[in-house]
């Protein structure tokens, strides 16, 4: 059984400090616009599968990192799926509050994050950040619900800004991704 929010905790580290990327890697690990776009660009159909969306409090690191007091913050983890395969598992925080604009990224549904913040000309990110994740993380539990390789995984991270509103958004490349070819 699947624990939600599945931890993300790892050594993130700037991703253009990262000399050993092959150039696939940086491809995807370093895009800068909707990784959704991205995806959408190599398969037929695209979809988002909502696996959690759920209040969750906020630890001190969680809040210093968002730049925010709230103790509250809503998580909402999915999997971004090309023709039905599971490529991107996707977590965000949001640190709650009453903001018009974050109650419209509440009310997403089955659609993706990243066809509605890209949208804004006014939406902000922070430098993004990548991880590896080994054989043995608590990620690799998630994964083998829907996949039978086991291998290291690659992850990457970044804080938007959007009007009043700082989140989180990790992304974590799973076994049959592109970036894997």
């Amino acid at each position: 059984m699947i624990t939600f929010p599945v931890s993300v905790t790892a050594d993130w580290q700037l991703g253009t400090s990262i000399n050993s990327l092959s150039c696939n890697e940086q491809d995807w690990l370093l895009e800068p616009n909707s990784l959704t776009a991205k995806l959408k660009t190599q398969c037929v159909e695209f979809s988002v599968k909502v696996l959690s969306e759920k209040e969750f409090e906020l630890s001190i690191s969680q809040q210093q990192l968002l730049d925010c007091s709230q103790r509250i913050g809503i998580n909402r983890e999915v999997l971004l799926l090309c023709d039905g395969i599971p490529m991107v598992y996707a977590q965000s925080w949001l640190p709650a509050t009453d903001d018009m604009q974050q109650q419209q990224l509440l009310a997403l549904g089955n659609r993706p994050l990243g066809d509605v913040i890209f949208q804004h000309p006014d939406l902000k990110r922070t430098e993004i950040e990548i991880a590896r994740f080994d054989c043995q993380h608590p990620v690799q539990q998630l994964v083998s619900q829907y996949s039978v390789v086991v291998k290291p995984l690659w992850g990457r991270r970044s804080i938007f800004s959007l009007a009043q509103s700082r989140f989180l958004v990790a992304e974590i490349f799973l076994p049959e991704a592109y970036l894997y070819l």
